[in-house]
């Protein structure tokens, strides 16, 4: 018997970016609709959004009929393993509540919640024997950030100097999956300090320029740029014996060796790995629906990003705001 899924929210990440040829090519797990498709063991059973067009073009796309303005009714009247919660965040909370006692996982858009306490609620509910609860950070489902992870934490290229980074966006949108990976990887910050502050069009809310000091006085700078320009998300790990870069938000890691100087005697130079690190990031939803999936059949598991792990993300991006707030910057 397979694994009955369903969506509420029939946006961009549920379904409509499947319609964008382009990101198919880079991306064939591009949404959530689409990455269960693919998975042979869950079937698609229905979905939920006031907006009736989106409701039409969901239907057509996936062969879904029952469709319904109401999640509340499609809960209801389908009995679900794993529910997307594709909504604006503001609606996660009383969609997450009406769902944790009937279906036994959901996988969460980020942002999360609106804030921290909202998370702590959230957690209390997974300790109750509730529903698993887990949120989109892709890159925490994907093998070659993964890789990149392991290399770093194992020391393979020596200590870690420093970090440098930028992001487009805005913090809660795009933050979250660049301070997800950092915080996952390094431990929480021990210093947050804020340079700017300036505001993102395209996301509708502030981007940050942060320096963060990480366990082992790791120093890592984030410098934001207008996404309205052009797309931008960058890591540069930059260690002892060599630096791993991602780039190109993920579909390129580059991967270079501490050798000696080839103009100066008894001086070193990073020298480009010519074998470097293959970007899956194109299959990372596939990844975390597969992740799902086990989680269904394994009440055991714990979720990759629960909302515990969550919280030490928000605690973060409130500190960053915190200081940013108005008046404390000067690109307001």
């Amino acid at each position: 018997m397979k694994i009955k899924a369903g969506i509420v929210g029939l946006g961009r990440i549920a379904s409509l970016y499947e319609e964008d040829a382009r990101a198919k090519v880079f991306y064939p797990c591009l949404t959530h609709a689409g990455s269960y498709a693919r998975h042979p063991a869950v079937e698609m059973v229905c979905g939920a959004d006031i907006d009736a067009e989106r409701r039409r073009r969901f239907g057509a796309q996936w062969g879904v009929a029952k469709l319904y303005s109401d999640y509340r009714q499609m809960l209801a009247e389908n009995p679900l393993d794993i529910l997307s919660v594709c909504t604006h965040p503001e609606t996660h909370l009383e969609i997450l509540q009406a769902a944790r006692k009937s279906v036994p996982v959901i996988f969460c858009e980020k942002p999360f919640t609106r804030g921290t306490a909202e998370i702590e609620a959230v957690a209390r509910w997974t300790e109750q024997d509730d529903a698993k609860i887990t949120i989109n950070l892709y890159r925490e489902y994907d093998k070659s950030h993964l890789q990149v992870r392991s290399l770093l934490q194992r020391g393979e290229y020596g200590a870690i100097q420093r970090v440098n980074c930028y992001i487009g966006k805005g913090l809660r949108n795009m933050g979250t999956h660049l301070l997800g990976y950092l915080i996952h990887t390094l431990g929480a910050p021990e210093r947050i300090t804020v340079l700017d502050r300036r505001y993102s069009p395209a996301a509708r809310e502030y981007s940050y320029d942060v320096y963060l000091v990480f366990p082992g006085d790791i120093p890592c700078l984030i410098q934001s740029c207008d996404f309205d320009k052009f797309r931008l998300f960058e890591m540069d790990f930059v260690c002892t014996e060599g630096r791993i870069q991602i780039l190109d938000e993920g579909l390129k890691i580059v991967v270079w060796e501490a050798g000696e100087n080839r103009a100066e005697t008894g001086a070193r130079e990073l020298r480009r790995v010519r074998r470097g690190i293959r970007s899956t990031i194109g299959y990372a939803l596939g990844g975390a629906v597969a992740q799902l999936v086990r989680l269904a059949g394994a009440p055991e598991l714990i979720p990759v990003v629960s909302p515990q792990r969550y919280l030490d993300i928000q605690r973060v991006i409130e500190e960053i705001e915190r200081q940013g707030g108005p008046g404390k910057c000067t690109h307001n």
